[in-house]
């Protein structure tokens, strides 16, 4: 297999690090139709009954607030199956309340040429928050300026102590949540940890807050830019970039130096290279990735893979995590993702192969 075309890219991220410093069997493929040949006509399941979540009542009391980010399918008789919890702020009870309140959802299914049916790339983002405007209390702020200090003074060993103080209070709103990651970011580039310093720019960005200030923001999208073009996440890097370009509004100047970069890792998924990332299991148990082309296929480093699910626009798959086996997907199945189950810690590479499917 030829190596993917990404040593132009290394440069493009150390500039940017220093940047952002400063401020089983597989599927049969189908043939490709024709141009002008009809496809599919699909109508896209529409929402009947939508219960909202519970308000865990511990949390209510301890001030805390969250998010949840939940992948899920519907069936063919609309209702809801397989939801999973993609990401969250990081609070047990609001994935867990959002699962309960998912499972409960009903939709007229989706429609495809009169017959019904599965859709099976559904996210929603549930947010839970008290009324009133809540501030970070004292006690917040004196563990967040423990650990920025502590980085500061390059005393990592304080640093990771008051970080697990920090996560083990998790007496958080949407402002402290914000913080707290933030934190943990700047901790786990200290440690030079790109997959958690990009998970935590992540979850401390993924709310507009008012209370991070518009130069903050920049710095962590740009620090998201970075990292998800070294660890090979390039449809979040390209994402990031829009928002990048969303956040300077009339003053693009700004990004001139990053649309260049942003125009390579287009290039690069539009190519025929493969593309390579490297990806472990997380602490949950999952990792999940966005696919650009149309095939795929696994190697496993070491450790343990349980099971390999593909999530298409209106195709669900499931199979044993074999390595080295290659996966095609059929045009007709619509945009991808993958959710690969395993034992925490299990390293494996994740290689795109194919042509590219367009934009989601």
């Amino acid at each position: 297999m030829n190596k993917p075309n990404l040593l132009r890219l290394t440069p493009v991220a150390l500039a940017l690090l220093a940047l952002s410093a400063q401020a089983s069997s597989a599927p049969e493929l189908t043939p490709q139709p024709t141009l002008s040949e009809h496809i599919a006509t699909v109508i896209e399941a529409q929402p009947v009954k939508r219960v909202d979540p519970k308000y865990p009542v511990s949390s209510a009391r301890k001030g805390q607030e969250g998010w949840v980010a939940v992948s899920f399918v519907i069936n063919e008789d609309g209702g809801v199956e397989d939801p999973v919890v993609q990401d969250s702020s990081g609070l047990k009870a609001f994935e867990k309340a959002t699962l309960q309140a998912v499972k409960r959802w009903q939709y007229s299914p989706a429609i495809q040429d009169g017959k019904p049916i599965q859709q099976c790339r559904n996210m929603v983002r549930m947010d839970f928050r008290l009324q009133g405007k809540l501030g970070v209390t004292r006690k917040f702020l004196r563990q967040y300026r423990e650990v920025t200090d502590a980085i500061n003074a390059k005393d990592l060993a304080l640093a990771a102590e008051k970080l697990t103080e920090m996560k083990d209070d998790q007496l958080w709103n949407h402002i402290e949540s914000a913080y707290f990651w933030l934190a943990d970011s700047y901790y786990a580039k200290a440690i030079q940890d790109d997959a958690r310093e990009l998970k935590s720019v992540r979850r401390a960005t993924i709310i507009e807050n008012e209370s991070i200030k518009k130069s903050t923001r920049q710095y962590l999208l740009q620090r998201r830019f970075v990292l998800a073009v070294n660890l090979s996440e390039y449809r979040d890097a390209l994402e990031t970039y829009n928002k990048l370009v969303e956040l300077a509004g009339d003053d693009q100047s700004q990004l001139a130096q990053l649309s260049l970069y942003a125009d390579q890792v287009r290039e690069l998924m539009t190519s025929t290279e493969p593309m390579i990332r490297k990806a472990s299991i997380d602490d949950e148990g999952r990792v999940f990735h966005e696919l650009s082309r149309n095939a795929f296929e696994l190697n496993i480093a070491q450790g343990d893979l349980h099971e390999v699910q593909i999530r298409c626009d209106n195709k669900l798959s499931r199979f044993t995590a074999v390595s080295q086996s290659q996966w095609h997907i059929p045009s007709t199945w619509g945009h991808c993702s993958v959710f690969v189950s395993g034992t925490p810690g299990a390293e494996f590479e994740v290689i795109e192969l194919g042509e590219y499917v367009g934009e989601i």
